[in-house]
C-alpha cells in the first residue's frame, strides 16, 4: 500500500495523450475532485462476471494471437482507477456519516428523481437507456440516494433566504432596430413603459391587479393571473431583475415597475416567507427545499473533502491490483479507516467503463504490428527518441517523469504508443500524393488593433502606419532591393533568420491561411505582388525555392516538411486502412460490448 501522490495539473497530463493505448477521452482522462456528485448512470461496480473472467487468459483472439486480459486490465486501471476509487471512497464516507447522524433517504424521494429522469429521456424507456450505459436501475437509485443524502448532510449549513410570493403584469416590447415581424410584437419600449405606469397608478387608486394581469397573460401561464410563485435568490428560469425587486428590503404590496430584457413588468408582492398565510405553507416549503438543494451543490463537495481529510486512507498500486508475475491481487483497492474498498469491484468497474474500448485498441495495435512485419516496416529507436525529446520540450518546465506519473504510465508504454503512431503513418504514406511545397521568406510589419494599447500588443504601429510601411518596403523590393536583406532589417528578433518562414505545404498549421496560399502560389525567386493583411500584421512573401526547384543544400528541410505533410494527411487515411486489416483478420472477443 502507498499514500496517493498529488496529481499533476491537467495541462501537463493532457500533453501525454497519444493515439495508441494511452488515448483517453476528456470525460475519463482526468479524475474528478473529491466531493464530485455521483452520476445517475454510475458504472456497475458489483463483483460481476467481468472480474470473474480475470483467470481467463484472453480479452480477445486475433488470428490465433491472444490479447491478454491482464494487459487490458492494466490499461483500464491506469485510465479509470483513480476516479472510480475516489467515488467509492466518497460514497463510503457519505454513507458512514449518514449512518452516524441517522439520516435516511426516503424511497419516495428517490422514486420522484427516477420519475423525473424517466420523463427527461422520453420517448426512450429509462430501462433501455440505463442498460445502454451498462448500469442497472438499482445503481441509478443508489446514485440518487447518495445525491439526496449529500444535500441532507449540508442542509443545516444553508441559511434561510428572503423569499416572496409575487405576481406580475408583463408587457413585451419590440427592441429598437428590430423589425416587428422578427420580434413578434408591435408595442414600442416607450409604449410598454407608459402602459405599465398607467396601470400602476390605477392599481394604487383601487383597481384590481388580477384584472390587468388577465389582459397580459404570460406564455404558458395564461390562467395564473400573473402568479410567479415563490421567488428566492438564484431561482431558475426567473429574470434576476424580478428577483432583486421582489426581495428588496422594504418591498410590500405596492406594485413596482421592473424592466427585464425586452419587457416591462409591474411586480406585486403578495406575501413573504415571514408573513404568508397558512395556506401558502406548502408553496414556501417547496421553494425552500429547492433553494437548499441548489445551495447544497456548492457546499457538499467541500463537506465530503473534509470527511475524507479526517479519514486515514491507503491506496493499492496498479501493480498490486493486477500483478503480472502471477502473484495474488490485492484484496482492497483502498482502505478507509479499516474499511476495504473491494479490489474486485474496482477492477470490474474499470473493465465496464473502458474494457471493450481498450481491447479494440489492442486488437488494432496487433493487426498494425502484424502488417508492418509482413511489409518489412521498421521503426528505429532514434525515431521514437525524437518524439520523446519533443514531448519533453512541450512539457517544460515540468518533467516527463511528472507527466507520466500523473497518467499512471511508464516510459516504456509511452514509447510503444509513439511506435504505433509512426507505424500507422508508414502503412498509409504511399497513399499520400506529393504536393508542391515552397520555402518562403516573410517581411512582417505588426500593428496593434484599434482600441488596444501599444504596450498590450507589443506593436509600435497602428494599422494605418503598418500599411504605409509595408507599401514603402514593397516599392524598395520593386526597385531591386534584396528581399532577404530587407527581411533581416525588419526581423523582430534574430536578424540572421532573414525572415525565414521555412518550407510551407498545403494544410500547414500555425500560419495564416492567406500567407500560406500566397507562398504556395509562387515560383522560385518570385515575390507575391500584393501585401497580405493578417489579423495582426501586414506582410510580403517571397519564394526562396520550391520542392521542384531547389538545391541539394535544401534537401533535408524539404524532406522534413514532406514527412510532416505525410503524417498530417495520413491521419485521414489510417482509420480506413485499419478497418481493412481487421476485415482480413479473424477476431473473437471475450470481453463483450
Amino acid at each position: 500500500m502507498m499514500k496517493r501522490r498529488l496529481r499533476l495539473s491537467a495541462a501537463v497530463a493532457w500533453a501525454l495523450v497519444g493515439r495508441g493505448v494511452s488515448e483517453a477521452s476528456p470525460a475519463s482522462a482526468e479524475p474528478p475532485p473529491h466531493g464530485a456528485p455521483a452520476a445517475p448512470f454510475a458504472v456497475d461496480t458489483s463483483a460481476d462476471a467481468a472480474f470473474g473472467k480475470a483467470a481467463t487468459p484472453s480479452a480477445a483472439v486475433v488470428d490465433g494471437h491472444a490479447i491478454p486480459l491482464a494487459s487490458v486490465i492494466a490499461i483500464c486501471l491506469r485510465r479509470n482507477r483513480a476516479h472510480i476509487v475516489d467515488l467509492m471512497v466518497q460514497n463510503y464516507v457519505v454513507d458512514r456519516e449518514c449512518q452516524r447522524r441517522g439520516i435516511v433517504v426516503r424511497e419516495d424521494a428517490i422514486s420522484a428523481r427516477v420519475a423525473d429522469l424517466r420523463s427527461a429521456v422520453a420517448p426512450q424507456t429509462l430501462e433501455l437507456v440505463v442498460m445502454a450505459r451498462r448500469s442497472t436501475m438499482e445503481k441509478v437509485r443508489a446514485a440518487f440516494r447518495r445525491e439526496i443524502a449529500r444535500v441532507q448532510l449540508v442542509a443545516n449549513q444553508v441559511p434561510p433566504p428572503r423569499m416572496a410570493r409575487c405576481r406580475a403584469i408583463v408587457i413585451p416590447y419590440c427592441p429598437p432596430g428590430v423589425p416587428e415581424s422578427v420580434a413578434g410584437v408591435k408595442c414600442s419600449e416607450a409604449q410598454a413603459s407608459a402602459e405599465i405606469k398607467t396601470m400602476q397608478t390605477r392599481i394604487r387608486e383601487g383597481a384590481d391587479f388580477s384584472v390587468f394581469a388577465a389582459r397580459y397573460p404570460q406564455p404558458g401561464n395564461g390562467n395564473s393571473r400573473g402568479d410567479l410563485g415563490v421567488l428566492y435568490p438564484g431561482k431558475r428560469d426567473t429574470d434576476p431583475a424580478l428577483i432583486d425587486a421582489a426581495l428588496a428590503p422594504g418591498g410590500g404590496g405596492t406594485p413596482v415597475p421592473v424592466k427585464t430584457g425586452n419587457t416591462y413588468c409591474l411586480l406585486q408582492t403578495v406575501s413573504t416567507r415571514a408573513t404568508h398565510p397558512k395556506n401558502e405553507d406548502a408553496a414556501y416549503a417547496a421553494a425552500l427545499s429547492r433553494y437548499v438543494e441548489a445551495q447544497a451543490q456548492f457546499l457538499a463537495p467541500k463537506f465530503v473533502i473534509d470527511l475524507i481529510g479526517k479519514s486515514h486512507i491507503t491506496f493499492a498500486t496498479d501493480a498490486e491490483l493486477n500483478p503480472m508475475d502471477g502473484a495474488s491481487p490485492a484484496h482492497a483497492a483502498a482502505v478507509v479507516d479499516g474499511h476495504p474498498i473491494p479490489a474486485n469491484e474496482v477492477v470490474a468497474a474499470c473493465l465496464t467503463e473502458s474494457g471493450r474500448r481498450v481491447t479494440d485498441i489492442l486488437v488494432q495495435n496487433f493487426v498494425v504490428d502484424q502488417e508492418c512485419e509482413r511489409r518489412g516496416i521498421r521503426v528505429s529507436p532514434a525515431e521514437i527518441d525524437r518524439r520523446v525529446d519533443n514531448l519533453k520540450r512541450v512539457l517544460a518546465p515540468h518533467t516527463i517523469e511528472e507527466g507520466l506519473q500523473s497518467r499512471h504510465m511508464t516510459l516504456t508504454a509511452l514509447r510503444s504508443d509513439f511506435k504505433q503512431d509512426i507505424e500507422r503513418v508508414r502503412l498509409v504514406e504511399d497513399g499520400v500524393k506529393p504536393v508542391k511545397m515552397t520555402h518562403c521568406r516573410l517581411i512582417l510589419i505588426p500593428f496593434h488593433p484599434s482600441g488596444e494599447s501599444v504596450s498590450t500588443r507589443g506593436a509600435a504601429r497602428t494599422e494605418t502606419e503598418a500599411g504605409k510601411a509595408i507599401g514603402d518596403i514593397q516599392r524598395r523590393v520593386e526597385d531591386g532591393k534584396d528581399f532577404g536583406l530587407l527581411a533581416a532589417e525588419y526581423a523582430a528578433t534574430d536578424d540572421s533568420a532573414r525572415g525565414d518562414a521555412g518550407v510551407l505545404y498545403p494544410g500547414m498549421h500555425d500560419i495564416d491561411t492567406a500567407v500560406l496560399e500566397a507562398g504556395l502560389s509562387l515560383g522560385k525567386g518570385q515575390v507575391y505582388p500584393d501585401p497580405i493583411r493578417t489579423s495582426e500584421a501586414y506582410c510580403l512573401v517571397q519564394a526562396v525555392s520550391t520542392s521542384a526547384d531547389h538545391g541539394p543544400d535544401e534537401d533535408a528541410v524539404y524532406a522534413e516538411a514532406g514527412n510532416q505533410y505525410k503524417e498530417q494527411q495520413a491521419q485521414t487515411l489510417i482509420p480506413a486502412a485499419i478497418l481493412e486489416l481487421l476485415k482480413k483478420s479473424k477476431v473473437v472477443y471475450v470481453i463483450q460490448p
